[in-house]
């Protein structure tokens, strides 16, 4: 709990964090003893590392927000956007989102640690984003 019990604003307090904590341990710090640095969020703004930065993040838990996604890959390099795509409908999750780095060894340590990590009952494909043109042959 923050000093004089006011935390700063967009800074979830540890115990309302609490209940998801078990479930996510990475983002809730829980296993940020076992990286040494201390990485950032580069930017706010929604944009694209360089080449080899930008990770695509495949079934995530329907109540995850831009917030945890970030806080799930900050241990991995300076990230410069989380965004968890939302159906503009339904405001529901589409369960996948878009993290982007500053170094492609932040992309790549990030794809070997977490793609297959358990959240629940669900597991995460985590992979390298595809350039636009890829899909297209000619």
């Amino acid at each position: 709990v923050w000093e004089g019990g006011v935390s700063p604003a967009r800074v979830p307090v540890l115990t309302d964090l609490w209940p998801f904590a078990a479930a996510y341990p990475a983002t809730y710090g829980l296993v940020s003893h076992l990286f040494p640095q201390q990485p950032t969020l580069v930017s706010q703004q929604q944009r694209e590392g360089p080449e080899g930065c930008n990770i695509f993040i495949y079934h995530l838990p329907q109540e995850f927000t831009d917030f945890e996604l970030l806080q799930m890959f900050l241990p991995f390099g300076n990230v410069i956007s989380a965004k968890v795509f939302v159906d503009r409908a339904t405001n529901q999750s589409k369960c996948f989102g878009f993290v982007s780095f500053d170094h492609p060894a932040s992309a790549q340590t990030s794809i070997q640690a977490m793609n297959g990590f358990q959240i629940g009952t669900k597991r995460l494909k985590v992979q390298l984003k595809r350039p636009k043109d890829a899909n297209r042959p000619y």
